[in-house]
């Protein structure tokens, strides 16, 4: 019963960090005019917040452009419009990164340690279970550098902003200092069109534990800790096409310019979301093996800085395992439902708004066979559809003087990941393995990062 009554206050401790540490936030409202408003220091608000603590708007606003008469100067609803995917896509994707299986390389037949004839996958499980008060604990570290989304290159791609709408102005009676044409001000036409850099990196840390309950049942609990370090830059220039003086300027140090150079950074440390899984050896033969299980996963990491996905997670699973002669073929289905969160919602109003964390389908296929009584390999193959999730595409944007600009478009639609896995697992002593992996994307689909090295330990008794 103590042991019990403890499962059951850490529970409640870990999912009371989450709730906390999403009360404690502050939005970044570039959406809305306001006085004053702050710079926040949550990594949510850097794409956002480039141009300032009131967006692309002006100075008196929290934005860098010259305050004007007559109306006000606002292009902040394109820039949400084209940077609220972005942000959406990596918030989503990296509280969703792979984590290292906890597979030991070790079967327990009556007490008794021995070795499979090969060590198991990386970062896919097997339906094979430890065995009554067996325990596995192990540790890994990879490395993300991401460089595209949905194959627009993140180290350079375009972004036009276009004015607000102000139609009243050219109202009768119209204001003479205010040109119009079919009933809209000249001015609305003008863009800011803007190239930019986002440089993302993640390095993860994730501890595994588990435990047999039963000879066909384990508990595992996954602990990843992040370091997300992450850079925004932007260089924008504005078109007019009004008549001088122009109505939209920049102001830097003092001085008009129609160009204007913006950068920021910033980074985040601690833990990520915990999983909770269970796996349930359904059925085992000589030839094959099922098994049934499903990960919960709490909101400890805090969604603002990208450490978690702000919301509950929760996806059942089917494990399929075969054996013949040296190989092991195996497959995991899966499909994971998510709660709402502010990562796919809007951080951007005076009040964050959330929305419904694209729900996650998960398959996965490969083998895993011995090169040497002590290394064994795992290739796999990984995929994920994420379903109705937020995505961008290169596009093209024609000014109201036939100019064309890069630009990019927001759309929504399910998203397919593609990646392939291949590593080695050594065996360093009686019970003690190390693994080494690279985890290749196959497609440009969604988040996108170059081959991700993974290097992990594992012991099991």
């Amino acid at each position: 019963m103590n042991f019990k009554r403890n499962l059951a206050a850490a529970f409640a401790l870990l999912t009371a960090a989450g709730t906390l540490s999403a009360f404690a936030q502050t939005p970044c409202p570039t959406q809305v005019l306001i006085v004053n408003p702050t710079t926040s220091k949550d990594l949510v608000c850097l794409v956002p917040q480039v141009y300032g603590a009131g967006g692309l708007v002006g100075r008196n606003n929290g934005g860098p452009l010259d305050i004007t008469t007559g109306h006000a100067v606002h292009f902040q609803a394109s820039s949400v419009r084209s940077f609220g995917p972005i942000n959406s896509e990596i918030g989503t994707q990296i509280s969703q990164l792979p984590l290292a299986a906890p597979v030991s390389g070790f079967v327990f037949s009556g007490g008794v340690v021995t070795p499979n004839a090969t060590y198991g996958p990386i970062l896919t499980d097997r339906a094979e279970t430890l065995g009554k008060g067996k325990i596995f604990l192990g540790a890994s570290y990879q490395y993300f550098n991401f460089d595209k989304a949905d194959g627009v290159n993140l180290k350079s791609f375009g972004a036009v902003f276009t004015h607000e709408p102000e139609p009243q102005l050219c109202a009768s009676p119209n204001d003479p200092t205010v040109p119009c044409f079919n009933g809209v001000p000249i001015f609305q036409n003008d863009i800011i069109a803007t190239q930019n850099r986002i440089d993302l990196k993640v390095h993860q840390v994730t501890l595994v534990g588990t435990a047999g309950v039963t000879d066909k049942l384990d508990v595992t609990l996954a602990i990843p800790v992040l370091n997300v370090r992450m850079a925004v830059a932007s260089s924008a220039q504005i078109f007019a096409f009004e008549a001088p003086p122009t109505k939209h300027i920049f102001n830097v140090n003092g001085a008009q310019s129609l160009t204007d150079s913006f950068s920021d950074s910033g980074y985040s440390f601690g833990m990520g979301d915990i999983t909770i899984r269970t796996k349930y050896l359904a059925r085992q033969t000589e030839k094959a093996s099922l098994a049934l299980g499903a990960d919960i996963h709490l909101p400890t990491g805090d969604a603002y800085n990208f450490l978690g996905a702000g919301t509950w997670g929760f996806r059942p699973f089917v494990i399929y395992t075969g054996h013949t002669h040296g190989l092991t073929p195996h497959a995991t289905i899966g499909f994971q439902g998510n709660g709402e969160s502010i990562l796919a919602g809007d951080v951007t109003t005076q009040t964050p708004t959330k929305a419904h964390l694209p729900d996650v389908a998960t398959y996965t296929f490969g083998i895993d066979g011995a090169i040497h009584h002590k290394i064994g390999y795992a290739i796999d193959y990984l995929g994920e559809s994420i379903l109705h999730g937020s995505l961008i595409a290169n596009s093209t944007f024609t000014d109201y003087g036939g100019a064309r600009h890069a630009d990019v478009t927001p759309t929504a639609k399910t998203v397919n990941l593609a990646s392939l896995s291949a590593g080695i697992k050594a065996r360093v002593s009686d019970n003690l393995l190390v693994s080494f992996n690279v985890l290749t994307r196959l497609n440009d689909a969604g988040l996108h990062a170059k081959p991700t090295p993974l290097v992990g330990i594992s012991y099991s008794f």
